[in-house]
């Protein structure tokens, strides 16, 4: 038998491991003043930066930095003092399968924090939660539908594939600076620490040069003009746009992902008003997804003739990738350890966020996990401040639809607090979270067609009684008979003509 056999060839991307881990990243800093001064370390918070990442065969390497913000008291214990520095550090994965070629998906976030001082010098730590995913662009080579140009009578059954594929089109960044006028009512002080967080961007343009534009959130911690006062948060809004050389194809869906890489503020007192001036370096990745409705060859016989057997490949391949950003704030009691001093009044509060697991639930997305709270107050009849860190758990919902299998990420940007009783605190916490879903669909795809001889046949009537579960296409292929042929004959058996 002759057959016409139309081949296409599909690309799709597929995942081709997974791997989570721990790491812990240890840093060391030089403390200003003598080494004989007494150091409390109050507050230490970090966020993580992934500067590269790597595929390599059988494993993946990701590098990047931490930087930490570190509140402290030295020599003088009544006043607040600020520290920054950054740690970098380089991490391999050992991921079988994994090839050079592949693209890796890296997310990072600090579940954990803590920093001893002693002999003028202050040690950092923080728990770092690395996930990575290796993506595999796949292009297979399948048969997409045939014909028999003889005569010969054929039954095909198509079968409709949704593909998608993700590409990195283009890499860039920009400073993005400004000055704001802060008014003398409040009180500021010096610049103790300064953090962002950068908005969703918007896209525009796309005839080989994309503008990428957004705004990064700033909050800015201030030391109080007046003494025993709560530490100053104030925030701020940076603008920032970056223009990429990439083109941006009709038929594909761009999206830009913007991550702050590092924050610096600075403040100068006039007689009336406070100057403070910021700079953030925003990174932006230009990403590229194409997503593809291939129509191919799912099943085939004949009617007469010799009898065709589809050769078939599995085939796992990414049909749908969903990212959701959102924020919303949660209400987060505390209680102090019983050895706690009593508190007077809140300096500050930080909160860090561990997720524990996400539930879908129509509309909403419900999550749950554990707060890690550090409060900075001071004592009932002292102006030495003092800190406590304690652990919570929490429950929120985030209006975000989504199906199983999303992956989710917490991270803190904001958090205020307030003193109900001498031992325990509110806490009003916003937490953004960035949820991935990655859907894929498993098919069998024919990529070739063997013919053999046909067995003898009788002909006549044929009375047969489908097995459990066989569809009518199955039981029509193995009489090999055409599908409106088959007649009911009661309590499920079928009556067919075989000529």
């Amino acid at each position: 038998m002759e057959l016409e056999i139309k081949r296409q060839t599909l690309c799709f991307e597929r995942i081709a491991a997974r791997a989570r881990e721990q790491l812990s990243i240890e840093g060391e800093a030089t403390l200003p003043g003598s080494m004989r001064d007494a150091v409390t370390v109050l507050s230490v918070q970090a966020q993580a930066v992934v500067s590269g990442r790597q595929a390599g065969t059988n494993e993946a390497g990701v590098r990047g930095k931490v930087c930490f913000q570190v509140l402290y008291t030295q020599g003088d214990l009544t006043r607040i003092r600020a520290l920054e520095t950054s740690c970098d550090f380089e991490h391999i994965f050992s991921m079988p399968g994994v090839t050079p070629v592949m693209r890796l998906e890296i997310g990072a976030a600090v579940e954990e924090t803590e920093g001893t001082a002693a002999n003028g010098r202050i040690s950092l730590r923080a728990l770092l939660g690395l996930r990575v995913q290796a993506m595999e662009t796949v292009e297979r080579e399948v048969v997409g539908d045939v014909r028999a140009p003889g005569g010969e009578e054929l039954r095909t059954r198509l079968q409709e594939l949704t593909l998608c594929r993700a590409q990195q089109l283009a890499e860039g960044s920009t400073l993005a600076r400004e000055e704001f006028d802060l008014p003398a009512k409040l009180g500021v002080g010096d610049v103790l620490t300064a953090t962002g967080t950068a908005g969703e961007p918007e896209i525009t343009g796309g005839s080989g040069r994309v503008g990428v534009s957004g705004t990064v959130e700033v909050r800015v911690i201030h030391r109080p003009l007046e003494a025993g006062a709560p530490l100053i948060v104030t925030a701020h809004e940076l603008p920032y746009e970056v223009v990429l050389d990439a083109q941006l194809p009709s038929d594909a869906q761009a999206r830009a992902e913007a991550e702050v890489v590092d924050v610096m503020a600075d403040s100068a007192a006039a007689e009336q008003r406070c100057t403070l001036r910021v700079e953030a370096e925003v990174r932006v990745r230009l990403m590229l997804c194409c997503r593809t409705q291939d129509t191919v060859l799912q099943d085939v016989y004949s009617l007469s003739g010799e009898v065709l057997e589809p050769v078939r490949e599995p085939l796992e391949a990414l049909c749908c990738e969903e990212i959701h950003c959102a924020r919303e704030s949660v209400r987060v009691q505390a209680t102090m350890p019983t050895d706690a001093p009593p508190i007077a009044t809140v300096l500050a509060a930080f909160a860090q966020p561990v997720l524990t697991g996400v539930t879908p639930a129509g509309r909403r997305l419900d999550a749950e996990g554990v707060m890690g709270i550090t409060l900075v107050y001071l004592p009932v009849d002292s102006d030495v401040p003092c800190a406590v860190r304690t652990r919570e758990p929490f429950a929120m919902t985030f209006p975000v639809e989504t199906g199983e299998g999303v992956q989710a990420e917490m991270t803190p940007i904001e958090t205020t607090a307030g003193a109900t009783t001498s031992d325990r605190v509110e806490l009003r916490c916003v937490i953004g979270l960035r949820a991935v879903r990655q859907e894929t669909t498993r098919a069998q795809a024919v990529t070739e067609i063997e013919q053999r001889p046909a067995p003898r046949q009788e002909h006549g009537f044929v009375l047969v009684w489908p097995a459990e579960g066989e569809s009518r296409w199955e039981t029509a292929r193995r009489l090999r008979v055409a599908e409106d042929c088959l007649r009911p004959a009661g309590k499920r058996a079928l009556l067919v003509l075989k000529k």
